[in-house]
C-alpha cells in the first residue's frame, strides 16, 4: 500500500513538471470567466506585448459587438479600467524576444462604466416619452418619436455591449428600457398611411412600398381607410420594346408618378417621379424587374420626404 502511494505521488508530481506554465491557456486560466474579460497579445519586448493585449481587448469588443464604433467613448472607458495582469516570456520558446501579456478587465467595473451612460440615455428617452404621452394628437408626438430614433439606436448597441461584458451577460434596466421603446414604436405604428397603387404589376410595387413605410415603423393601410392619416399615391405605367442593340431580348421600361398626401388637412406635400428599365428573354419577367426597380427607387425616395414632412409636421 506504501509503495502505491509513493507511486501516485511521483506521477503527480511528473504530471505537474510536465505542464508548461508559461502558455498563455495555463495563465489565462487562472481567472474566472464569469469574473473577468482576459484576452491576450503578444509582442518583441514587455511594452509591445502591453499594449498589444490592450490591443486586441479592443478589437475583441468591436468583433462581437455589432456598431459598437459609435461608442468609442465607452469603449475607451472599458479599455482604460482594463489592467496589463502578468507579462511573461514562455521559455520553451526559443526566440528570446517574444512577450505575452494578459489584459484583464473585471466585468464588475465594466458594468459601472456603462451603466452611467446608459442612465443618461434612459433619463434623455423617458423626457421624450413624456411629452409623447402628454398629447392624443398623433402628428404633435412624432417629432419626440423621431428625436427619440437616434437615442434609442444608441442605447440598443450600449445594451448589446453591457451583456457582452456584464458577469451575468444580461442587459441593464432591459424593463425600463423597454418601455421607452414599445411608447415609440407605437407612436409610429399609431400613423396610419393609405397605400395607393395603381397600374401593371401593382403587386411588386405595392409589395415596396409597403416594406419602406413599415421600415419607418408606420403602418399601412388599405385605401378607403377612414383612419388614415397620410396616403402613398403611385400610377405606374409600363412601356415594352425590343432591343435593336442585343437581339432576342424583352425590355420594358417602367415610370411611376408619386404623391404623398396629408389627408387630415388635405394638401399633396410632394410629387416626384421615377423611372428604370429591364431586358430579359421574357416580356414578363422584363416587367417585373423594371417594377422592382422603380419601386426601389419609390421606396427610398418616399423614405426621405416623408420623414422630413413627419419631422416638421
Amino acid at each position: 500500500m506504501k509503495k502505491l502511494f509513493v507511486l501516485l505521488a511521483a506521477c503527480g508530481l511528473c504530471a505537474c513538471a510536465g505542464v508548461n506554465k508559461n502558455t498563455v491557456s495555463y495563465q489565462m486560466s487562472k481567472y474566472d470567466p464569469a469574473v473577468y474579460y482576459v484576452i491576450a497579445g503578444d509582442g518583441a519586448d514587455k511594452k509591445a506585448a502591453s499594449e498589444n493585449a490592450l490591443a486586441n481587448m479592443r478589437q475583441n469588443i468591436e468583433q462581437n459587438v455589432p456598431d459598437v464604433k459609435m461608442l468609442s467613448a465607452q469603449v475607451d472607458d472599458l479599455i482604460a479600467n482594463a489592467k496589463v495582469a502578468k507579462v511573461w516570456r514562455d521559455k520553451s520558446i526559443k526566440n528570446p524576444k517574444h512577450y505575452f501579456a494578459l489584459a484583464v478587465l473585471k466585468r464588475a467595473a465594466g458594468e459601472k462604466v456603462l451603466q452611467g451612460t446608459a442612465d443618461d440615455l434612459d433619463g434623455r428617452l423617458g423626457a421624450l416619452a413624456s411629452k409623447l404621452k402628454a398629447t392624443e394628437d398623433k402628428f404633435a408626438g412624432l417629432r419626440a418619436a423621431f428625436a427619440m430614433e437616434p437615442l434609442i439606436i444608441k442605447r440598443n448597441v450600449l445594451q448589446d455591449l453591457y451583456i457582452f461584458i456584464s458577469q451575468n451577460h444580461e442587459g441593464y434596466e432591459t424593463e425600463r428600457f423597454d418601455g421607452y421603446k414599445k411608447a415609440y414604436n407605437d407612436r409610429l405604428a399609431a400613423v396610419k398611411v393609405a397605400a395607393v397603387i395603381r397600374g401593371e404589376e401593382n403587386i411588386t410595387l405595392l409589395s415596396r412600398i409597403t416594406d419602406a413605410l413599415n421600415s419607418m415603423g408606420l403602418s399601412v393601410t388599405e385605401p378607403d381607410d377612414e383612419t388614415a392619416l397620410l396616403s402613398v399615391e403611385v400610377d405606374a405605367q409600363v412601356d415594352g420594346y425590343g432591343s435593336e442593340k442585343i437581339k432576342g431580348l424583352q425590355w420594358a421600361a417602367t415610370s411611376a408618378a408619386v404623391s404623398l398626401r396629408d389627408l387630415q388637412s388635405g394638401t399633396t406635400f410632394a410629387r416626384f417621379n421615377v423611372h428604370d428599365r429591364a431586358g430579359t428573354s421574357r416580356k414578363d419577367d422584363s416587367v417585373r424587374k423594371s417594377m422592382e426597380g422603380v419601386g426601389d427607387k419609390a421606396s427610398a425616395e418616399i423614405v426621405e420626404r416623408l420623414t422630413n414632412y413627419l419631422k416638421t409636421k
